[in-house]
């Protein structure tokens, strides 16, 4: 009988440990879909600002290579500026981490979630690794454009939360074919680190769509 009760019991806790366990495997999987939501709808964004960021750059290098560029100082001037600001992310991978560090994974017993899990988590770090790239080339192209622009010119462009356009079309500060030759290859390869940027956001707000339906119909969630 003692042996019976013995068995029983260590049969109970095995059960109830189960238990907790799905249950806090679960509460993962809807702190997932939460935090998926929300990176697709940051990196949506993401991607149209960069976008938009290089139709102004393919528009700048346009004017720059016309004879009479000059004559289109004012876009040139908008574009430069606009374009010179980050673009960071900032992905919600609250739950990621915590299943990382308090070993969390083993939790997740459907293989193939697990595994859409980690090729989500390493095309975000990927993403993120291409950002330092990015911000190298982006202060080699402020460091050059404060020779080409007149500082004064943008200073009056400022304004809280965007730049407006400058007056008419103000000549740059340095306008010799050198200097503009050496501002259009800039800007080509910004364009490069752009169009990067998008094809891997593009690649990760489908995995994370594609992770998202997965979870919601393996735990039957919403």
């Amino acid at each position: 009988m003692l042996f019976l009760a013995v068995t029983l019991g260590f049969f109970v806790e095995n059960q109830r440990e189960h238990f907790v366990e799905h249950q806090r495997e679960k509460q993962y999987m809807q702190s997932m879909i939460e935090d998926l939501v929300s990176d697709t709808t940051q990196f949506a964004s993401n991607r149209r600002i960069r976008v938009r960021r290089l139709e102004m750059i393919d528009s700048m290098i346009e004017l720059l290579s016309l004879p009479d560029y000059k004559n289109y100082t004012n876009a040139i001037y908008y574009f430069g500026r606009a374009i010179s600001p980050p673009v960071n992310i900032y992905p919600n991978d609250r739950t990621i981490q915590q299943l990382k560090s308090a070993g969390g994974l083993r939790l997740i017993r459907k293989l193939i979630v697990s595994n859409n899990v980690m090729a989500y988590d390493q095309q975000m770090r990927l993403v993120l690794s291409q950002l330092v790239d990015e911000v190298e080339l982006r202060a080699e192209y402020r460091q050059l454009a404060r020779s080409i622009f007149d500082g004064k010119v943008w200073y009056s462009m400022f304004a809280p939360g965007t730049f407006n356009r400058p007056v008419n079309n103000p000549p740059l500060f340095k306008s010799d074919p050198e200097s503009i030759n050496t501002l259009i290859s800039e800007l080509q390869y910004f364009k490069k680190a752009d169009s990067q940027q998008i094809e891997r956001i593009t690649e990760l707000i489908d995995l994370a769509t594609a992770l998202l339906a997965l979870i919601k119909k393996e735990y039957s969630l919403k």
